[in-house]
């Protein structure tokens, strides 16, 4: 994983996109790297490895950027890493899932929105004809951040299912009523988004280009 944030810095990539978006993503694998350790010493294998996992999914959009030369979008790339650092590292490594209750339900919250735009980012690289800011092109875009969106949370369920019946853990909570509150949560964040998707005069920038 070192070596995946050296050749991150030897590219330079904080001259060549989002030095802001860089140095934030620096300072956060700065905290979990020594967590790592920590972890690994009292043979925590689950959250050792959802540190390295955290580490590798946060370092990804960076090497997308270097290795298909895009350009994603700061606002977006800023709230994903915020996204997979609050999750993965505080929520699964660290058990803030346990500490606080309302924690798996603003993720789910945010991660309708997340999902939703990424969906919309998606479409619009492989569909460049839906950069036409058209009324038709709009609401297709939107039905497909939307549709996206859920179909991420389903996988998220998924997810959490897995690890619960792996790991005796809790993420399901108390079963059916928790996994449709998290979906209803998905969904909302989903809508909100496609909502402004559809009704914004000017279409958001999508920079994956």
């Amino acid at each position: 994983m070192n070596c995946i944030i050296k050749k991150l810095l030897k590219e330079k990539i904080m001259k060549r996109t989002r030095p802001l978006v860089f140095w934030l993503y620096i300072l956060l694998c700065l905290t979990i790297v020594p967590m790592t350790f920590v972890h690994l010493a009292r043979l925590n294998w689950l959250s050792t490895g959802m540190c390295l996992l955290t580490l590798l999914f946060m370092s990804i959009p960076f090497l997308l950027e270097t290795k298909y030369k895009l350009t994603i979008p700061r606002e977006f790339l800023t709230a994903l890493i915020l996204f997979l650092y609050a999750s993965m590292f505080l929520g699964t490594a660290n058990r803030m899932y346990d500490v606080f209750w309302w924690w798996d339900k603003m993720l789910h919250g945010a991660s309708g929105f997340i999902f939703a735009q990424m969906g919309f980012l998606l479409l619009m690289f492989l569909d460049a004809r839906q950069k036409q800011d058209s009324g038709r092109s709009r609401l297709l875009a939107a039905l497909f951040a939307f549709s996206f969106s859920l179909a991420a949370g389903g996988v998220w369920e998924i997810y959490e299912y897995t690890m619960d019946c792996t790991f005796g853990t809790l993420y399901q909570g108390v079963g059916i009523h928790d996994t449709m509150t998290d979906i209803i949560l998905d969904a909302l964040g989903a809508l909100i988004f496609a909502l402004l998707l559809y009704f914004r005069r000017k279409r958001v920038p999508s920079s994956l280009v």
